[in-house]
């Protein structure tokens, strides 16, 4: 466990280097950013790191672990300038920074075990995570290079696996066991950052609230890092045979086929992943086939499941930002358009260098993000007295335009780089069924809805109420407007299918439309009241929901799988926080009431802590079932399993890391999904051309291409690597020594990997060859068959 003791050390010297520039930057929050110093501090030096590498400056472990020093020392000039004012923050709120500290050493200790008790990166899309993690601590200039495509780099949102890579080489880790190491610190950071999110929100108040904003902290770490959507309910109904077969056939859930007609055997399902339903609850089913198989992960399948995805990473960065736009919304609108004042520069800069790396981690949360800084100012100048109009327009330009510029300018050399493969915006044919809408948001709903029809009904009339009320309804209902406009025109579902999708989706547009209206109205009111910070970010949520319901970005797959499933997750972290905060609202006034109103009160406190307890059963259910041990015991070791079961491919891949120029390239053979490319994704060297069916997504709209059309553009993609996947074959099957020689050269290949795929997939006639224009390195056997790397003759 030393690596994880460098790892975790790592990672608390950037957070205590970052804490006084946090400190500088939030001075509206109660803890002064302290719970978004790590992310801040891994961004800061990541984003250094990235840019003297595209200036062909050689990045390595000592110019990261430079960059640390750099940053500690500026933060002890920071924190020496501002001493007084870091003495009386400890002094007031050491409990509140001790308890975020501890909700990330106990989420880091306990994914950290499990992580160690289901090691193994061989399933779902791990290996390729795990060759960007790997290719990414390889690069040294410029962008990464792909390394399932030689010659080309990256095309993929790659800065959350550099952010974990540049990590690896501070810590000195390899990729195999810092991939799980990450996989720890993703989850502890994102529960630190929403506990920093909440206590702030709440401690926005006089200090009689420190207690109930550290539990609206907790509550927020719990439901974005432990809570689950109640799919597991079902799950335990199934295990208990209960519900009749007509109930599980009107439910049509993927997978779900009717109750389990013997007793449980256990208080936990035993079928081999049956956790992974979770994830597929939506579909429409047509009588035959299921139409609408749509993902909606939520943060800890994710953890469980441990794919090092970009929307995962980018949970603690969302936390990170969501602080800033909070402490933007506190700063007195004077102060903000000082534009020539020090701090405005700074805030604006560290506002950008957020929100680009929230897009450059994952491009679905730019937009989102970038929506949340314009409303977070949008409602601060409303609070200052203009005009809604006007509060949008003076918050756009030039703070919110600025701030989206510079982001933009800031990962530009990504973005000029980068081919999203997105061709334009289509129109949902099926809409979610209300039953799969509240198996997914039940929870959340329960929390939120109350609160925001509560504080709707209570608010007062104002002069300017019909101009907030349109404004509401409007982006509130606007998604199925777009949609009725573009069905009706295209002659869709025609006036019954419009009027349907609109009784359908009116309670959650009418929650949003609430929300929008309470945030306005309680801003105006000129509070920093909790209240107003729930219902600005429910609503975004919400209209992110519905938003998936009517619309989808047309890519790879053409259909709203990837956008419910970008849009859903946002979602879950808004309402993670949108729902602490409601619960200590209500808390809060449950003394103060009485009578019905205290009744109704604690019925919606007893509903919602039934639905919170029934969300816990699938994580505890899912912890039990899905580790699969190492035969050796617990190991950070993502590779073990290779070590155990090809000893001599792990000698073969720990050789390669230990002396092959970062520069360097191999072949093996091509192939998809688990136990292929195992070398290139294990060492970060790149390979001619692997898992095809991946860079077919990835570089789906290729425009190097210069096609007319998408389809031209996609024959022509397949034509190249298809030439590069026969280039492959040729090299191990032709017996002409110079015929393969001249593509090793032309693709600048160093190392030729000959192992059981490579003689499973082309045969051993072509292998002797080799020996005319290479010299093997490295020779192994096992019970697997021969290893033999050559190093290719120049």
């Amino acid at each position: 466990m030393l690596d994880a003791f460098r790892w975790l050390l790592a990672v608390e010297i950037i957070g205590l280097a970052a804490f006084p520039l946090a400190h500088y930057l939030m001075p509206r929050l109660a803890d002064r950013g302290f719970a978004f110093s790590k992310p801040l501090g891994i961004v800061i030096v990541s984003y250094v790191f990235w840019t003297l590498g595209l200036a062909r400056v050689p990045t390595g472990q000592p110019i990261a672990i430079a960059l640390v020093i750099l940053l500690a020392a500026a933060g002890a000039y920071i924190a020496y300038r501002n001493r007084e004012s870091l003495r009386r923050l400890i002094a007031a709120e050491w409990r509140a920074l001790l308890a975020a500290e501890a909700v990330f050493i106990g989420f880091f200790v306990f994914w950290a075990l499990f992580r160690a008790s289901d090691p193994f990166i061989n399933h779902t899309e791990q290996p390729m995570d795990l060759a960007l993690l790997s290719a990414s601590i390889n690069s040294e200039v410029g962008h990464p290079e792909d390394p399932w495509l030689r010659g080309h780099s990256i095309s993929y949102y790659y800065f959350g696996y550099w952010m974990m890579g540049t990590l690896s080489q501070i810590a000195g880790i390899q990729s195999n066991i810092s991939y799980n190491l990450a996989m720890a610190l993703i989850p502890a950071a994102a529960a630190m950052g929403v506990f920093g999110v909440a206590y702030n929100i709440v401690r926005a108040r006089a200090a009689e609230t420190r207690n109930l904003a550290l539990f609206g902290g907790l509550a927020a770490a719990v439901l974005l890092g432990a809570a689950s959507n109640l799919e597991g309910v079902l799950e335990f109904m199934l295990l208990n045979g209960m519900g009749s077969q007509a109930f599980w056939d009107w439910l049509r859930i993927d997978g779900i086929h009717g109750p389990n007609l013997n007793a449980a055997a256990d208080w936990a399902p035993a079928e081999h992943w049956w956790w992974f339903r979770a994830s597929r609850v939506i579909n429409t089913y047509d009588g035959q086939f299921f139409i609408d198989n749509t993902i909606q992960e939520f943060p800890f399948f994710s953890f469980l499941l441990g794919d090092m995805h970009p929307h995962v990473m980018s949970l603690p960065f969302i936390a990170l930002f969501i602080g800033m736009a909070v402490n933007l919304y506190r700063l007195p609108s004077r102060f903000l358009r000082r534009y020539r004042a020090p701090y405005t520069y700074a805030a604006i800069a560290a506002a950008a260098l957020a929100l680009g790396a929230l897009g450059f981690n994952n491009l679905w949360d730019f937009p989102t993000f970038a929506a949340l800084l314009l409303a977070a100012l949008t409602v601060a100048e409303y609070r200052a007295g203009h005009s809604l109009y006007r509060a949008f327009a003076r918050a756009a330009f030039p703070i919110g335009i600025a701030a989206c510029a510079l982001a933009i300018a800031l990962y530009a050399p990504y973005l000029l780089n980068f081919d999203a493969g997105v061709h334009g915006v289509g129109v949902v044919i099926t809409q979610t069924r209300p039953v799969h809408m509240f198996i997914v948001w039940g929870l959340f709903l329960t929390a939120i809805a109350p609160t925001l029809a509560v504080n709707f009904w209570n608010s007062a009339l104002r002069r300017d109420w019909r101009e907030t009320a349109l404004t509401a309804l409007t982006l509130a209902f606007a998604p199925w407007l777009v949609w009725a406009i573009a069905n009706l025109t295209t002659g869709g579902d025609g006036e019954s299918g419009v009027a349907s999708a609109f009784i359908r989706i009116f309670p959650l547009s009418a929650l949003a439309a609430m929300g929008i209206y309470n945030a306005l109205h309680l801003a105006r009111q000129r509070r920093h009241d909790m209240r107003l910070y729930a219902a600005l970010f429910a609503a975004l949520a919400l209209g992110l929901i519905i938003a998936a319901e009517f619309l989808f970005v047309r890519d790879f797959f053409n259909n709203r799988g990837n956008t419910v499933f970008k849009l859903y997750y946002q979602a879950w972290a808004l309402l993670a926080v949108a729902s602490a905060v409601s619960a200590c609202w209500w808390a809060r006034t449950y003394r103060a009431s009485a009578g019905l109103s205290r009744a109704l009160r604690a019925a919606w406190a007893a509903a919602f802590i039934v639905l919170l307890l029934a969300s816990l059963y699938y994580p505890a259910a899912a912890l039990k079932t899905k580790p699969e041990s190492p035969i050796a015991g617990p190991t950070l070791d993502g590779l073990e399993f290779v070590r155990q079961s090809r000893p001599a491919e792990y000698a073969a891949i720990e050789y390669l890391r230990a002396n092959a120029p970062p520069n360097a390239a191999i072949v093996e053979a091509v192939g998809e999904w688990f136990d292929w490319a195992m070398i290139s994704r294990s060492t970060g060297l790149p390979t001619i051309v692997n898992w095809l069916g991946h860079q077919k997504q990835w570089r789906g709209g290729w425009s190097r291409f210069d096609a007319e059309t998408v389809e031209e553009s996609q024959a022509l993609r397949d034509i190249y690597f298809t030439e590069r996947q026969n280039e492959v074959a040729l090299i191990y099957t032709t017996l002409d020594a110079a015929e393969a020689k001249a593509v090793l050269d032309r693709r600048g290949i160093d190392y030729i990997y000959v192992g059981h795929r490579e003689r499973q997939l082309y045969g051993d006639v072509g292998v002797a060859k080799f020996g005319e224009i290479a010299d093997p390195v490295f020779e192994r056997s096992d019970g697997a068959g021969d290893v033999v790397i050559y190093r290719v003759r120049r």
